[in-house]
């Protein structure tokens, strides 16, 4: 199995950086093929902005997926764009290692995923052809997604009825967001309470962890809704019973 780490923590001796090293041990050890992009030491720009498109297709107006597309197409994708592109490509699993900050991924991962998931390589939905490509038709389908994040609170405040609220619809728009990519998204492992939790339960933890990614290969994805559920409108269909925390029928 190929295997691609995206990790995004400043400081190499976080309990997300031994994440990341026990992770590569486990999967060195089965005998798999490991890629790391570590986007702060390479100091990833993660902002998309007109230096992406140097040759612009409309130098009046930059509409961003317009531009992306014609990039992707006519073979212009800025070079540290394209050479993430390439791993992803060569993967067989990608692997996104980081703290959840603010209710999400670091601003350097956001941003990897909006230039690096570009529109004409991960999904297209423009007119330039009637056979879009997103979700399970994705540009990036047939691939494997993991999150593997570290939390400062305990895993109650993460509970539907929790201070945080439920943790499936706070990581909802991340996995929904591969899976526009066609990636197939895998069960997230989660360590909670990393800061208060001691030294003895982080160290059960990336026990777990590297158990965990022994066993990656025979895991089984979340389930999605395919386009198929959804009528014109892009609403489930009647009779289709809800089945992500992105979707309910009635109302909180």
């Amino acid at each position: 199995m190929k295997v691609f780490i995206v990790y995004a923590h400043p400081e190499p001796k976080s309990f997300n950086g031994a994440m990341k090293d026990r992770a590569l041990l486990a999967f060195e050890r089965a005998g798999h093929e490991v890629k790391i992009s570590d986007l702060y030491e390479m100091k990833f720009k993660c902002t998309i902005d007109g230096d992406d498109f140097p040759a612009r297709a409309n130098p009046v107006q930059l509409q961003i997926p317009f531009e992306q597309e014609e990039a992707y197409h006519s073979g212009s994708t800025a070079a540290d764009i394209l050479a993430e592109q390439q791993k992803l490509i060569w993967a067989d699993l990608i692997l996104f290692q980081f703290p959840l900050w603010l209710y999400s991924q670091p601003a350097i991962l956001k941003g990897w995923m909006e230039r690096v998931f570009s529109s004409g390589f991960a999904h297209e939905v423009s007119a330039r052809s009637d056979a879009r490509r997103w979700f399970e038709k994705g540009g990036l389908r047939g691939r494997r997604a993991l999150l593997s994040f570290t939390c400062a609170g305990a895993a109650t405040a993460y509970e539907p009825t929790g201070r945080h609220g439920d943790i499936n619809r706070i990581l909802w728009p991340i996995h929904n967001a591969l899976r526009y990519a066609g990636l197939d998204i895998l069960p997230p492992f989660i360590a909670y309470s990393v800061l208060r939790g001691g030294d003895a339960a982080r160290l059960e933890i990336l026990d777990r962890f590297e158990a965990a990614m022994k066993n990656i290969e025979i895991a089984a994805p979340l389930g999605f809704h395919g386009l198929a559920d959804y009528d014109d409108a892009h609403q489930l269909r009647e009779g289709v019973v809800p089945m992500t925390a992105g979707q309910w029928r009635g109302s909180l």
